[in-house]
């Protein structure tokens, strides 16, 4: 990158705040060579079962939760360089800092890491390809009910998967939509639904595909219909990949195989202004190798799991500032003679007093999610292995800065 380039940036960022994704600013476009620098940094409340501070136990043994404050940053660059009339090459590095998940040594709240990384080619009407990190293509059919900040997604699998090693390519034209990934083998990647692995796993490969068409407004909006397959690899007998249940030792002897997902979304509106609804259906099956020798665990011998789940929302956007947003959030999860299931209802308000300045506020409410405590019936919390709370209602008000 030439000096100038480099220099222009740097002084952006002295003159800036980290901004969202919601837009960039350019800072440099000449001679065919762009760069545009987004990001954000706010502040949010949390409540007292959301935030994840823990005090003294009682008398129950559980931890006293305080409500507290998170803050965080987002910074990204956007690149471009046009190479002749016919191909332009690409990048973003997008990086999140501080968002309150990491809590090193000195007891601060400090990591700065890549949230998207990636390079490639656009080809103009025929389409890109590009290469890092970023979710693979059957994010594409999953992400038209994810307008929420935090308490949104609870029927997706999927929607955290950024993975590295990725390759893509994808088409638009006419209102179409075709996008085609595979991910190389990977170690240590987070792959929702692997509930009984931490969802932190050892991957050989995978492999999706989606597809889509958006119609002309009707009426209020464009109508869009979208839908994705997805099949991986788990390495096999990794120790990443164990089925850790609560009720074996650590070699519970039960390993994740393989998984396909598939899921079909359908939208009417758009967000920017007006009224919008969306639905999303999706169902993800892992395959499991069980080398155990009794069938003590779980009713009997573990050959798979699956997760089903499928999200409606509606929202307005008033055009002054003003949007609403809120849905119904639904998921059931399956292994062995098993099964527990929940749902949840998140309600969403925001105000833009300019396009910088933003606050909102958020709550998740509990639609009769499975929570029997006594261990005579199904407590959804429990069998996803801690992973969803959505029998406790929670809340979150946030400030935030964007460029």
């Amino acid at each position: 990158m030439k000096k100038s380039l480099l220099a222009l940036a740097v002084a952006a960022l002295a003159a800036t705040s980290f901004a969202s994704t919601a837009s960039a600013t350019t800072i440099y476009d000449k001679d065919g060579t762009s760069l545009a620098v987004y990001g954000r940094v706010q502040a949010v409340y949390y409540s007292d079962e959301a935030s994840g501070v823990e005090r003294s136990y009682g008398i129950t043994g559980e931890a006293d939760k305080e409500g507290s404050i998170k803050a965080s940053g987002r910074l990204g660059f956007d690149l471009r360089s046009q190479i002749n009339p016919y191909v332009a090459g690409f990048a973003k590095a997008e990086f999140e800092m501080s968002n309150g998940d990491n809590i090193v040594d000195n007891g601060q709240d400090d990591h700065f890491y890549g949230r998207y990384l990636w390079v490639g080619f656009d080809f103009g009407q025929f389409g890109q390809f590009k290469v890092g990190k970023f979710e693979e293509a059957i994010k594409y059919a999953i992400s038209q009910t994810d307008i929420y900040d935090d308490w949104g997604c609870e029927g997706l699998n999927g929607n955290d998967d950024r993975r590295e090693g990725v390759v893509q390519y994808q088409w638009n034209g006419y209102g179409v939509d075709v996008i085609a990934s595979y991910a190389f083998a990977k170690n240590n990647e987070h792959l929702d639904g692997a509930y009984w692995a931490n969802e932190n796993v050892d991957l050989d490969y995978s492999a999706s595909i989606a597809a889509g068409y958006t119609s002309p407004d009707v009426l209020f909006g464009p109508i869009a219909v979208r839908a994705g397959y997805l099949t991986g690899e788990f390495a096999d007998h990794s120790s990443n990949n164990i089925a850790g249940f609560q009720e074996c030792a650590v070699n519970s002897g039960i390993y994740y195989d393989s998984y396909d997902q598939f899921a079909v979304g359908l939208s009417w509106g758009s967000l920017n202004l007006g009224p919008y609804v969306g639905a999303v259906f999706q169902q993800r099956t892992f395959d499991m190798v069980d080398t155990r020798t009794g069938n003590n665990l779980l009713g009997g011998n573990i050959d798979e799991s699956k997760v089903t789940g499928y999200e409606f929302a509606v929202g307005y956007n008033f055009g002054n500032g003003l949007l609403v947003r809120a849905g119904y959030n639904h998921q059931k999860y399956e292994i062995g003679n098993e099964e527990a299931e929940g749902s949840v209802i998140p309600v969403y308000v925001n105000y833009n007093f300019n396009p910088q300045v933003q606050v909102w506020a958020e709550a998740r409410f509990d639609a009769g999610s499975d929570d029997d405590e006594n261990g005579t019936g199904p407590n959804f919390r429990d069998l996803t292995n801690g992973t969803y709370t959505s029998a406790e209602n929670v809340f979150s008000v946030g400030l935030r800065y964007n460029i």
